[in-house]
């Protein structure tokens, strides 16, 4: 599979950047969480978790073309995130999956939580909507994603998700 940097077309006279008819946009990570760290509570929070809905919806439309194309594999599609989430610039993502079902991925270097800076809960919200629409790709139901440690909180370095699905709960 062609590298997903590789893919992009930097099409500079119309002022865009294109994975075939998918727009991406470079955005400093303080910037964008600098959004919400102005917002006041419970605003942030809702708005967290809109940008994370957001990303389960328009990432999971990427994430089922990348489905299809690798036709159905489940540990090539979880290949293929981790290594486009590094080109993206969303952290190291390590995907591990475990013997009991369900998925422990571990993002250092989140942009999220490097970008927003300290804060007592987890704020990675973007990476829950993507682990989720990978997460119910794979599992072909419903999904439980749970971001149990953000590096954001100070005691991690690193943020750490749960990805179950929902009739292992």
């Amino acid at each position: 599979m062609t590298k997903f940097r590789d893919r992009l077309n930097w099409d500079t006279a119309q002022g865009q950047i294109l994975d075939a008819d998918r727009r991406y946009v470079m955005l400093r990570a303080d910037v964008l969480m600098g959004l919400f760290r102005r917002l006041d509570e419970p605003a942030r929070t809702q708005a967290l978790d809109a940008l994370g809905q957001a990303v389960r919806e328009q990432g999971g439309l990427s994430a089922k073309a990348y489905w299809e194309a690798i036709h159905h594999d489940p540990q090539a599609l979880l290949n293929s995130i981790a290594h486009i989430s590094a080109q993206l610039g969303w952290g190291n993502w390590d995907i591990q999956t475990q013997r009991a079902g369900g998925l422990q991925v571990r993002v250092t270097n989140s942009p999220f939580a490097k970008g927003f800076g300290a804060h007592d809960r987890p704020l990675c919200r973007p990476i829950v909507g993507m682990l989720t629409a990978v997460g119910q790709l794979i599992y072909d139901q419903h999904v439980q994603v749970q971001e149990k440690h953000c590096c954001a909180q100070g005691r991690h370095v690193d943020c750490l998700f749960t990805v179950l699905p929902k009739s292992n709960e």
